[in-house]
């Protein structure tokens, strides 16, 4: 990670994690994110044709499932008891928030490709939690878990980047280095977009409140409550629906 990037996350988290609430907001969204990893690689556990690496596959799949747990306890611990549980239990929520896809990951890229995905994300979630621990945030007891999600994300790391070496010998020149930047293009993408998507989000709120103010406002303050309100019906109008149903 660029010296960019890591003053933006610590500048960034200074703020975040003592925002009120929002501790437990980005605990679950990382909660939600490992929870979206772990089904990629168990994706792959199921579709590589490398037999050496389905090991690896399958206990990265354990890690992620195991960090979104450790995750959802702490933001359940901060105070988010029923926004966390809504959130977990919302099936659409992967997906609508960008974390799955209906193409898993292993499809779209290819296995060097999907190695080459593992290697960037793993090594930016590493540098990432460096900069909370760096800066004590947010909490001590978040940090110790952190300190051991630490360590498995830096097998990730490390495992991904052997098994990329593997293909710089077995294809040709560039091969690896073509499929990384792919991979930090299109992170790149999605991160825009979604920031993109807030952006609208908090737009379009602006603009309604406008509108209230400027356009319904005024009308309210002139417009006149008209009289009656819940009325008993009419006798002639239950003599004529005794009539109709007589009929019938």
């Amino acid at each position: 990670m660029g010296v960019l990037r890591r003053t933006w996350i610590g500048m960034a988290s200074e703020v975040s994690w003592r925002l009120p609430g929002w501790p437990v907001k980005l605990l679950t969204a990382f909660s939600q994110a490992e929870r979206g990893s772990a089904y990629d690689v168990l994706y792959a556990v199921e579709h590589t044709k490398r037999r050496d690496l389905r090991l690896r596959y399958f206990r990265h799949a354990m890690d992620e499932a195991r960090h979104a747990n450790i995750f959802v306890r702490r933001a359940q611990a901060l105070g988010g008891g029923d926004r966390t549980q809504a959130v977990l239990t919302d099936s659409a929520y992967l997906g609508d928030h960008g974390i799955i896809d209906s193409e898993a990951l292993f499809d779209r890229y290819g296995e060097m490709g999907f190695l080459a995905f593992v290697y960037v994300a793993e090594a930016d979630a590493v540098e990432q939690f460096k900069v909370y621990l760096d800066r004590d945030l947010p909490d001590a007891d978040t940090q110790q878990h952190l300190q051991k999600i630490l360590k498995d994300e830096r097998f990730h790391v490390s495992y991904s980047r052997a098994a990329l070496d593997y293909y710089r010998d077995k294809t040709p020149k560039g091969s690896v280095e073509k499929a990384i930047r792919k991979v930090h293009l299109d992170r790149f993408k999605e991160r825009w977009l979604r920031l993109s998507l807030d952006i609208g989000h908090v737009v379009t709120s602006i603009w309604m409140t406008l509108m209230y103010i400027v356009l319904v406002g005024p009308f309210r303050v002139f417009a006149r409550t008209e009289s009656g309100g819940w009325q008993a019906p009419r006798p002639q109008l239950l003599q004529g629906m005794k009539a109709a149903r007589s009929q019938g």
